[in-house]
């Protein structure tokens, strides 16, 4: 079906990306349904009854057939697994088509995408995207997973202005016709294997990044990545390979980008030389008595705490955990000479003491400030604390972010 067409849309999942769904099919004059498995205290009453009184219906407490069903279509926040959930079944049983946020909003999209994927550094390539082209006088909007909805914004960008898109494997699963002009494959670690069950399914969702581009779109992937060998028998675009310009792949990828509008390496160096870390991501906080504090929360995956790790000299006392994600932790192995002990936290601790079993040092902490303080007891002059926690926060924390915030508040308390 023609999603401009559909007249009677369910939006699946209530949060910052349902509401910014809500928002967009107003304006459009669609009569929107929204149906959220939380309870309705979850969320801001006032931001309901507001959508409410323009006519919005919701459910709350679980998704039912006789909501949904009347729907033709369902738009799917990024954090809905069809596959297990009641939805899924509902929609399959129903014939009604799903499709999720970056996929609906695209159909009213009149600007360029430049839509960056990865399982690590992507909002981080993303920003940089977006203030290289600032820099250049480019009309440029940055939304996506980084923060602000692809559909909260997509009305405003006109034709001839450029969307820098920061786009999660949830996101890409669910796409059908959505084409980037350009599109950035970043790296592939495994990660998520609770949603896409495998490494091989996970990676079949990022390379959906590429599967509606044509041959005068571009497609830029990392050459220091074994995966990526052999990949452009799968790329109808114009592939250009990144790694080689700068020591880091991540400014490489932003100065090959910034090459497609001819912006100069010089341009670009001075942007990358005043360019400090977003927040949470490898963050020094404070140093204590000669011991330092990194915060390093958005590390969701082993792979960004190897980085992480990499860039530290000395010894570390890691404080990791919180919900396992179906990856492997056995790849700190190889820092067991740099981790002085593992305090873990979360969910996930058995697993990544298991993983770890003879190797590394861990002990178990039923909160995060117990862990923060023991590691700062525990530590000598020139040693560093690093939380870096290889897992999801949702077992203790609603995002990473709020996780980060805590982290750095009781380091705060140290004295």
């Amino acid at each position: 079906m023609n999603l401009k067409n559909a007249d009677k849309i369910c939006v699946a999942g209530w949060g910052k990306t349902g509401a910014a769904l809500v928002k967009l099919l107003l304006s459009l004059g669609k009569k929107p349904k929204v149906t959220e498995i939380k309870s309705r205290a979850y969320f801001s009453s006032s931001l309901i009854e507001a959508f409410e009184k323009k006519g919005v219906e919701f459910e709350f407490g679980g998704h039912s057939e006789g909501f949904v069903s009347a729907s033709n279509l369902i738009l799917l926040s990024p954090g809905i697994n069809l596959l297990n959930s009641s939805l899924g079944k509902i929609a399959y049983a129903s014939g009604i088509p799903c499709v999720g946020e970056i996929e609906f909003a695209w159909y009213f999209c009149q600007a360029k995408i430049i839509a960056i994927t990865g399982t690590n550094g992507k909002t981080t390539v993303a920003h940089l995207t977006y203030l290289l082209l600032k820099k250049a006088r480019k009309k440029v909007f940055l939304a996506g997973n980084i923060g602000r909805p692809f559909s909260d914004i997509v009305l405003d960008a006109k034709a001839g202005d450029f969307i820098v898109l920061e786009v999660s494997s949830f996101q890409l699963e669910s796409i059908l016709k959505f084409r980037p002009h350009i599109a950035v494959l970043l790296n592939i670690y495994p990660d998520h294997l609770n949603r896409h069950k495998d490494f091989e399914g996970y990676v079949k969702a990022k390379m959906k990044i590429f599967q509606n581009q044509k041959e005068n779109d571009w497609a830029l992937v990392g050459k220091n990545n074994e995966l990526f060998r052999g990949i452009s028998s799968k790329i109808r675009s114009q592939i250009i390979y990144f790694g080689s310009e700068f020591p880091d792949d991540n400014l490489s990828c932003v100065y090959r980008i910034g090459r497609l509008f001819n912006i100069s390496k010089t341009d670009s160096f001075l942007l990358f030389s005043q360019y400090k870390n977003l927040p949470h991501r490898r963050q020094q906080i404070k140093t204590i008595n000669k011991v330092k504090f990194i915060n390093d929360s958005k590390a969701t995956n082993p792979s960004s705490t190897f980085f992480a790790l990499d860039s530290i000299k000395g010894s570390v006392t890691l404080i990791a955990g919180g919900r396992d994600k179906g990856v492997s932790y056995s790849g700190l192995r190889r820092y067991c000479r740099k981790i002085k002990k593992i305090n873990l936290i979360g969910e996930a601790a058995d697993k990544i003491r298991k993983d770890l079993e003879g190797k590394i040092k861990c002990q178990d902490f039923s909160s995060l400030r117990e862990a923060v303080i023991s590691s700062y007891q525990e530590a000598a002059a020139g040693e560093t604390v690093l939380f870096s926690p290889m897992c999801s926060s949702f077992d203790m924390f609603s995002d990473y972010r709020q996780r980060g915030r805590e982290f750095i508040e009781i380091v705060k308390t140290i004295s």
